[in-house]
């Protein structure tokens, strides 16, 4: 796996959390499991949520169910092997994590 990715000139803070992300997406597109709803196709619906001082960006939807899990708790319990594995990494802050999700959404999903 590559140390940088570069998305519109601009680096990641971190680019397993791009990766994670563009798996998990591509896998929800080929097991043809995502939602379509008023025009919308979801295949992640990605939420900020804190874990130990730190924020992480998680997939709140679920393919398996086709419902979004609202409840922030299942949400980290789900995870929590990501998390730990280091395959999701936590941001220092709210900001950070926003501006990867900037950068990397669009190049995995198209434009929104």
């Amino acid at each position: 796996m590559p140390d940088r990715i570069l998305m519109n000139e601009q680096e990641l803070i971190h680019p397993v959390n791009a990766q994670f992300f563009k798996k998990y997406h591509d896998d929800v597109v080929r097991s043809g499991r995502a939602v379509t709803e008023n025009g919308k196709t979801t295949t992640m619906r990605i939420v900020g949520v804190e874990v130990n001082g730190k924020e992480y960006l998680l997939p709140s939807f679920d393919p398996q169910t086709g419902k979004v899990i609202n409840d922030y708790d299942k949400l980290v319990d789900k995870y929590m092997p990501d998390i730990k594995a280091g395959n999701i990494k936590g941001y220092d802050d709210y900001k950070q994590a926003e501006r990867d999700r900037k950068l990397f959404y669009p190049q995995i999903v198209g434009k929104q």
